[in-house]
């Protein structure tokens, strides 16, 4: 009997040490709202009915902005947990009535507490990237529409506009940047702390500058230059400089 109770004594320090090391966080299912919101030189964006400057001095109006982002995740700061929202989602402005605000709701199970901000990859994660449409459902955000072919794969972003680059009124030249590779795709982190509480969550707010895309950080790409004025594909050279800044023209703004 002593020697039972002694192994008792023994074993409950361990016990309650092995319940503090293993215990469970608290999780909670959390609709979460996010919202996307485009804008042009720290304006909101508005498709095919705003003329907007260009450093150049020329004037263009926007005609299609899109961009998919993939895992995009909560992340807690502590650099070993992320929690995903969604693993692949396709942003899009093609209409004149589109709001320069689009909002999307997730359901996610997270512990309370306050987290470090977003991340996501912008553009198309290379195992998608891999897979052909024919394997997703007829409504899927990786479909046919954005599919260059089983070589070039999926188009990740696309920005089309028409440019007036002579004082006539006329904006007649057309812009159309249509970029894709796993080489383009990278991780984007937007760090802005934010608090989830039992009952309520905040409201994010993507925020993404076109201009910026094109122009900033002191480099403007010329849109007078024919070779500059399309990206299908080819043109890496123009791709690449505009994905880049592109992928640093995210913000997240926390209401």
């Amino acid at each position: 009997m002593k020697n039972l109770l002694l192994l008792l004594l023994l074993l409950l320090p361990l016990t309650g040490c092995l319940d503090d090391d293993d215990g469970m966080e608290t999780l909670q299912d959390a609709e979460l709202t996010i919202a996307f919101r485009a804008e042009y030189g720290g304006e909101p964006l508005h498709i095919q009915s705003e003329a907007y400057g260009y450093p150049t001095g020329d004037s263009l109006k926007l005609l299609l902005f899109q961009y998919y982002l993939s895992d995009l995740a909560l992340n807690d700061g502590s650099g070993r947990r992320q929690y995903l929202l969604s693993d692949i989602d396709l942003i899009r402005w093609n209409s004149a009535t589109d709001d320069p605000t689009q909002e999307r709701t997730y359901t996610v199970s997270v512990p309370v507490g306050t987290y470090q901000g977003l991340t996501f990859g912008l553009g198309v994660k290379p195992t998608l990237n891999a897979t052909d449409p024919s394997n997703f459902p007829a409504d899927y955000v990786l479909n046919e529409n954005e599919f260059w072919g089983p070589t070039t794969r999926y188009v990740f972003a696309k920005i089309e506009a028409n440019a007036q680059l002579e004082e006539d009124g006329r904006y007649d030249t057309g812009l159309s940047y249509h970029m894709g590779s796993d080489s383009l795709y990278r991780g984007v982190q937007l760090d802005r702390s934010f608090t989830i509480t039992d009952g309520s969550s905040p409201h994010l707010t993507i925020v993404v500058d076109v201009r910026n895309a094109l122009s900033s950080n002191g480099q403007t790409l010329d849109i007078t230059d024919p070779t500059k004025q399309a990206v299908h594909g080819g043109n890496q050279q123009v791709a690449s400089g505009v994905w880049h800044r592109l992928s640093r023209s995210f913000r997240l703004e926390v209401n």
